[in-house]
């Protein structure tokens, strides 16, 4: 359940406590204390007012905030609910918000641009304000991409059937293996006087075996560039929380993609305040909270239709910007399209490999397996 909500008539974010004192001050009226219920002439506009952040449903009502009653401490924020009435159908199936998300829930490809903790939340924090202040863009613009978002994740849909284990395994094959996919050497014939010479090898032998055994697998992985590495954690995770379910196919926006990873780079390399933050040869991966960045750097591509160099103007006209900045304009919520972008993508890839019957063992313990049979077989 959503900590803010999107008024259509103010054009703006807002949590229950900013909505509340901008209804009094509209209506002349006190705000009312906690545990006294809101004027119902409120509940019906915020009822027909408030959209969801996610997928804009209407029908919102209200949750205060509590305390207990034992020690006065906060037991409970406020929050927006989104019931299903005559008003609204309630939360849209793909929403981040649907089914039993907790209140104060934040889905991991929303970016509170509040909350800068970091020389890199702060930074981009800065260019957000004086983006808003400059008018290049505004809270309206946030909400067009968030409903643009949407409906891309809503037209492009797969099922998850990945089996949890395959990433570890294929990584553990990736690593042990001996020679590149795309050439097989010629096979040693493993007689017993082979195996007998003083010093043979036989894990290199058994890394010949195994890499013979499963060369289809590996060839299709290195066609289709899947390197697993520092991803197969992320890829394991994915795949288990979602396995059956029907989720985004972020693929589709692979161009935007780039975009934003291109122009990002762009920001980090020449705007000071984030350049001294990063590594020279490695921009995006050296920053401590990328999500910040991206998100802004793909809302300037969005208000820009996409065009780089368009957008790059308008990066340029906020970063020389002698304006003074007003802070309070960065209480609002972005959005990174692009959220573990590059897991789903290596994901998809390895749903799409040949059909292959996982082993029971690890590829250390069949190696390991392989080298004793081949030991005791020839009398070792």
């Amino acid at each position: 359940m959503p900590l803010t909500a999107f008024s259509s008539s103010r054009e703006m974010e807002l949590d229950v406590e900013q909505l509340l004192a901008r209804l009094a001050a509209e209506t002349d009226q006190v705000p009312p204390p906690k545990g006294v219920a809101i004027p119902e002439a409120w509940k019906a506009h915020i009822s027909t007012d408030l959209e969801c952040p996610s997928c804009f449903c209407y029908g919102a009502e209200v949750v205060r905030a509590a305390k207990s009653k034992a020690d006065g401490q906060s037991v409970r924020q406020a929050f927006f609910r989104f019931t299903q009435n005559s008003i609204s159908a309630g939360h849209h199936p793909f929403c981040d918000f649907s089914g039993s998300v907790p209140a104060g829930h934040i889905p991991e490809n929303l970016v509170q641009f509040s909350t800068a903790k970091d020389g890199v939340s702060r930074a981009v924090r800065e260019l957000v304000c004086r983006g808003i202040g400059l008018k290049i863009f505004g809270q309206r613009d946030m909400r067009a991409m968030r409903e643009w978002f949407f409906q891309q994740k809503v037209a492009s849909q797969f099922i998850v059937t990945l089996d949890p284990k395959l990433p570890g395994w294929l990584e553990s094959l990736q690593r042990y293996r001996s020679w590149h996919p795309s050439r097989v050497p010629e096979v040693v014939a493993l007689t017993k006087d082979v195996l007998r010479i003083p010093g043979f090898d036989f894990k290199a032998a058994a890394r010949d075996e195994l890499t013979r055994r499963y060369q289809p697998i590996l060839k299709a992985t290195h066609e289709k560039r899947i390197f697993l590495g520092a991803a197969r954690g992320r890829i394991e995770k994915l795949a288990t929380d979602f396995h059956t379910k029907s989720v985004f196919d972020p693929t589709v926006l692979r161009q935007h993609y780039e975009l934003t990873q291109d122009l990002a780079k762009f920001i980090c390399t020449n705007h000071a305040p984030l350049s001294r933050l990063v590594k020279e040869h490695a921009q995006l991966a050296s920053l401590k909270s990328p999500k910040y960045l991206m998100a802004f750097a793909s809302l300037l591509l969005f208000i820009s239709d996409w065009e780089f160099n368009t957008a790059v103007g308008r990066f340029a006209r906020i970063a020389t910007s002698s304006a003074a900045v007003d802070e309070s304009l960065g209480n609002v919520i972005g959005l990174n399209p692009f959220h573990d972008f590059d897991a789903w993508a290596m994901l998809i890839a390895l749903q799409e490999l040949p059909p292959l019957d996982l082993p029971t063992m690890d590829v250390k313990a069949e190696m390991e397996a392989w080298i004793n049979e081949t030991k005791r077989s020839a009398g070792l």
